[in-house]
């Protein structure tokens, strides 16, 4: 778990690889740390609970409190606090740090916010629908069960980058990723990048899959990152 100076000194280093600032003064630590905490609280009373853990008393936070934060939710977090900590100085964000933010928003959702199945109404009309069993009472068939997928296209061809920053807690280095895939998923260019893996992530077909990243750090330590994808071929007219 990282601790909140982790947190904080990963988010000025996205600002300043957007040129905005050279590196933090105490100052800016101690107003960051505020920031943090604020808006912690704010995605709370949306509904996004993080795990921020919050000062016994406001405005307290201590450099080396644990955030709270998991290695899932860490860099999403870290993307939304750099465009607080713009906003907080006055300052103009470049397009690169708004689209990341929006991932980073987006990222959160999918982590955080479930969506409870919908029902069907007891008086629907029972009927065969897409059923061969005649003795089906199914009007529609259930449901397959998307534990947060993300949906792709066949045609989509991305980075896939996974920031191992919190796993490594600034202990360790990471030394080696590795990936588990479903038939119909191809990866190519593997690198990692300090504490950052990437890989690019491409579909052969239609279909539900599964990438199971493994990091291993200096430490001999093992963690594992799974993402679903629900891939789809959007240039296909599947009606008449």
């Amino acid at each position: 778990m990282p601790k909140k100076i982790d947190v904080v000194n990963g988010t000025y280093k996205l600002i300043r690889i957007s040129g905005l600032t050279s590196k933090a003064i105490p100052e800016e630590i101690e107003a960051a740390l505020q920031v943090a905490d604020d808006y912690a609280g704010e995605l709370l009373s949306t509904g996004l609970d993080v795990g921020w853990v919050q000062p016994l008393e406001y405005g307290q936070s201590d450099p080396d409190d644990y955030s709270g934060l998991n290695v899932q939710t860490t860099g999403p977090f870290k993307k939304l606090l750099a465009i607080e900590l713009v906003d907080y100085f006055g300052k103009q964000a470049p397009p690169t740090l708004y689209s990341n933010a929006d991932k980073g928003m987006r990222s959160l959702e999918q982590l955080l916010v479930n969506v409870n199945p919908a029902q069907n109404p007891g008086t629907l009309p029972m009927g065969s629908g897409n059923e061969w069993d005649y003795r089906s009472d199914k009007f529609y068939p259930e449901p397959i069960s998307d534990d947060g997928a993300i949906y792709k296209n066949t045609s989509d061809i991305f980075q896939l980058p996974i920031d191992w920053t919190a796993w490594l807690a600034g202990l360790f280095t990471l030394t080696s990723v590795t990936y588990e895939v479903d038939s119909g998923v191809t990866l190519t260019n593997e690198a990692i990048v300090d504490e950052t893996s990437v890989v690019t992530v491409g579909f052969s077909r239609v279909g539900q899959f599964t990438l199971c990243a493994k990091a291993t750090n200096s430490n001999g330590d093992v963690v594992s990152e799974k993402i679903i994808y629900n891939v789809t071929d959007c240039n296909k007219n599947y009606y008449p």
